[in-house]
C-alpha cells in the first residue's frame, strides 16, 4: 500500500508540530512553575525575616533583666512562621539547602530560649524552699542568657543573607 506524497509530508508536519507543541507546553509550564517557586520562596522568607527581627528586638528588650537580675524576665519567642515553612516539607527546595540550614541553627538557639524560660517560668511558682532551688535558677538564668548572646550576635548575619535571597526573589 502507497501513501500519497501529500498525505505523507501533512503528517509528518503534524507530528512535528505536536512535539513542537508539547516542548512549548513543558517550557511554558516549567516557567510558571518557577515563578510560583520564586513567589512562594519570598512569602517564606519575609515571614522568617520578620519573626527573626521580632524575636530578636525581644530579646535585646529582655536581655539587661537577665544580667542585672537573678531572675530575668518573662518573654515570648515566637516560632510560627518557622513550623509553617518546615510543615510543607519542601523548604530546603524552596530556599535553598544552606540558608535553610543557618535559620534552622537559630531557631535551635530560639527554641533552647523557650525551653529554658519555661523551666524558669515553672521554678518561680515552686516553693522556694525545694532542694537545689538557687542553683537550678542560676542554671536556668546562665542558660537563657548564653543562648540569647549566640542568638543576638548572629541575627544580623543571617538578616542580611535573608535581606540578599529576597532581593534575588
Amino acid at each position: 500500500m502507497q501513501i500519497p506524497e501529500g498525505l505523507f509530508n501533512e503528517l509528518v508536519c503534524s507530528l512535528i508540530g505536536i512535539f513542537i507543541g508539547t516542548l512549548a507546553a513543558m517550557a511554558v509550564e516549567r516557567v510558571r512553575e518557577n515563578a510560583k517557586k520564586r513567589q512562594r520562596a519570598l512569602i517564606v522568607l519575609r515571614s522568617l525575616y520578620q519573626e527573626l527581627n521580632e524575636n530578636f528586638q525581644t530579646l535585646k528588650a529582655v536581655r539587661p533583666d537577665y544580667i542585672n537580675t537573678p531572675w530575668g524576665k518573662s518573654f515570648y519567642v515566637s516560632t510560627i512562621a518557622w513550623e509553617t515553612a518546615l510543615s510543607s516539607g519542601d523548604l530546603p527546595d524552596i530556599i535553598g539547602f544552606e540558608l535553610t540550614d543557618k535559620i534552622s541553627s537559630q531557631y535551635a538557639l530560639l527554641i533552647r530560649i523557650r525551653y529554658y524560660l519555661d523551666l524558669q517560668t515553672q521554678l518561680w511558682f515552686a516553693p522556694a524552699n525545694i532542694p537545689g532551688y538557687e542553683e537550678k535558677r542560676k542554671g536556668f538564668n546562665h542558660n537563657i542568657l548564653e543562648n540569647m548572646n549566640k542568638t543576638i550576635d548572629r541575627h544580623w548575619t543571617i538578616a542580611k543573607q535573608l535581606e540578599q535571597e529576597m532581593k534575588k526573589k
